[in-house]
């Protein structure tokens, strides 16, 4: 499987105009996915959270970038992020952020957007985007933050993963780290998705007092 994740910090807080966002089951057990890897990320930094890896090449690409340059940006408190999305293949992408804490909020899909995590080849997709009733804003915790973007050509099924709460715009991931990574690989599992045609993509930045 070839996955590398994405992951926005609560350290990148989400303030929505003009409610607020929050976001928290769990399905049966499974067998033990022995193909996933997780690669350290401790030598970017100490705060850094280790990722999901596919070892296996594959055939769709995500390309994610956040709205400022550098391998490990800096933003400040209060300010605003935006994230662009592109993939080579029609598929479909979920995008995730991890807090300097370890904590992880699912950013697409969300209902403010239609649930639409469903991507054209080559078409780029900002977040938010122009003309949103929301904004993601940064907010501490401080430290290494990371936004994950997973692309499959057949929708994942995320309940297991994360679920809204009642009027909430924003859905909460139950899991972190290790747990997290076999929930996602629990989900390629069972959509039987072959390993050359899912992908993930990772984009680093750090969370600081303004």
């Amino acid at each position: 499987m070839n996955c590398k994740l994405l992951f926005l910090p609560l350290a990148l807080g989400l303030s929505v105009a003009p409610a607020t966002a929050v976001f928290p089951q769990t399905l049966g057990l499974y067998p033990p996915l022995q193909r996933l890897q997780v690669a350290d990320t401790r030598q970017l930094d100490i705060g850094t959270r280790s990722i999901i890896v596919n070892p296996v090449p594959s055939d769709l690409s995500v390309n994610l970038e956040l709205d400022r340059r550098g391998s490990n940006p800096i933003y400040r408190a209060g300010e605003p992020i935006r994230i662009s999305l592109s993939t080579n293949r029609d598929a479909y992408v979920y995008l995730f952020s991890v807090q300097a804490d370890g904590r992880i909020n699912l950013i697409l899909p969300n209902r403010l957007s239609g649930g639409n995590e469903f991507l054209r080849a080559g078409e780029v997709r900002t977040f938010p985007p122009p003309g949103a009733r929301y904004q993601l804003t940064i907010a501490p915790p401080f430290g290494q933050a990371q936004v994950l973007a997973v692309a499959a050509p057949r929708p994942l099924n995320i309940q297991e993963i994360a679920s809204f709460e009642r009027g909430g715009q924003f859905a909460d991931v139950r899991f972190q780290g290790s747990q997290f990574a076999d929930a996602i690989a629990r989900a390629i599992v069972v959509e039987e998705i072959p390993s050359n045609q899912w992908v993930t993509s990772t984009r680093f930045y750090r969370v600081a007092p303004r």
